[in-house]
């Protein structure tokens, strides 16, 4: 069985980088299968152009799954990749809370709880990335302190089934567990 390892921090920590260098080393000439969750081309200029750099940061043998993607069939889907990386946990939380389907009511739990059944049966280590919303003052919209809850959420149920989780704080990594 592989290893889950959350990564977590704020906007800009370097928790796609500090991950990218883990599979990196995990999987050496190996391919590592890389879930983002990023939409492109959706008139936000300046995302298209992360993504874009994100890409040209990894190694063009490593296999790319992106949205629509289904996040967590994804991770269990067969291939000869290696490790894992899902960039990012925020992002996919923000897709399920604008779905049509949403549920206010139930919330994104279910949708956690599968992803974290999917990646404790993949044979691949997985670096899960997050940031962490738990530092900074409660946003002033419902709709913020929603998503708050919910990405908080879902970043405790990680982090109590990942084998190990990292906080990312201006590029220097500190092992939480």
């Amino acid at each position: 069985m592989g290893t889950i390892h959350l990564i977590t921090g704020g906007v800009k920590s370097g928790k796609s980088s500090y991950a990218v260098r883990l599979a990196n080393d995990l999987a050496g000439d190996n391919p590592v299968r890389f879930i983002a969750t990023a939409h492109r081309g959706i008139g936000d200029e300046s995302l298209d152009r992360r993504i874009d750099r994100h890409i040209e940061e990894r190694p063009s043998h490593w296999t790319l799954f992106e949205p629509p993607t289904e996040i967590v069939e994804s991770v269990t889907k067969p291939g000869d990749e290696v490790a894992t990386v899902l960039d990012c946990v925020t992002l996919w939380i923000g897709d399920l809370m604008t779905a049509p389907d949403y549920d206010q009511a139930t919330g994104t739990s279910y949708e956690v709880i599968r992803l974290i059944k999917s990646l404790q049966s993949s044979e691949r280590s997985t670096l899960v990335i997050t940031n962490e919303v738990g530092s900074g003052i409660a946003p002033p919209t419902v709709i913020g302190n929603d998503y708050a809850d919910e990405l908080g959420t879902a970043n405790r149920l990680i982090a109590n089934a990942a084998d190990q989780v990292t906080l990312l704080v201006a590029g220097q990594a500190l092992r939480i567990k």
